[in-house]
């Protein structure tokens, strides 16, 4: 009995140890999650291939974001949390690749659908579930804003693969103008030489 008890006590010890660092975790995914939409927007924003759309969303993410940081940091000191100074392995390793990308704003756009929709599953989920009120308050109040940037770059990312669409769609025909103009020209050429043919072999009239 008295194994069962301390058994008991150790297992509702570690519950309450898991329940005070949730908040903790939320704070550091949080944080993580802004820093590397500030430091990859920042990125973009110097790549000449960047349009005058992605250069747009860009900035807005360094705004929204360095507010959602101020707002966050706000909430996890009123609840006695630390809030890290950099971003951890995952979103180091997203800046590094898009840093060193070829094609940086393909790859940008890639990275941000997937960080949005991370972004609003992490504020959601803790805005409905979470266990501390000051996070819960900040969860609630960025949830809608990041919805926002997901539907925005869902866009740039549609207006991109219907680019590429067209344009394959304009080679296609281009392509087949050019077969066909070709035909043309055989089809000419062989009517002449035909023509040509039959008028050396027309003998003259006597």
């Amino acid at each position: 009995m008295r194994s069962f008890l301390i058994a008991a006590s150790l297992s509702l010890m570690a519950s309450s140890a898991m329940a005070q660092t949730a908040p903790q975790e939320f704070v550091d995914k949080a944080a993580s999650s802004g820093m590397y939409e500030i430091q990859s927007s920042e990125i973009v924003l110097t790549d000449a291939n960047a349009d005058a759309n992605v250069q747009a969303f860009a900035q807005k993410m360094i705004e929204d974001h360095t507010k959602a940081a101020g707002d966050l940091k706000a909430a996890a000191t009123k609840s006695g949390l630390s809030v890290p100074a950099a971003p951890d392995a995952k979103h180091a390793a997203m800046v590094s690749d898009l840093s060193t990308a070829s094609d940086k704003v393909s790859v940008y756009k890639k990275q941000q659908l997937d960080a949005h929709e991370e972004a609003v599953a992490l504020h959601q989920s803790y805005g409905s579930a979470g266990t501390d009120p000051n996070l819960k308050a900040y969860a609630d109040a960025t949830t809608p804003v990041l919805k926002m940037h997901l539907e925005h770059i869902k866009m740039l990312n549609e207006k991109s693969a219907s680019a590429v669409t067209g344009a394959g769609t304009s080679v296609s025909s281009g392509q087949s103008g050019m077969n066909d103009n070709a035909a043309g020209v055989d089809s000419s050429a062989s009517g002449g030489q035909g023509t040509g043919s039959g008028t050396s072999t027309a003998a003259p009239a006597n």
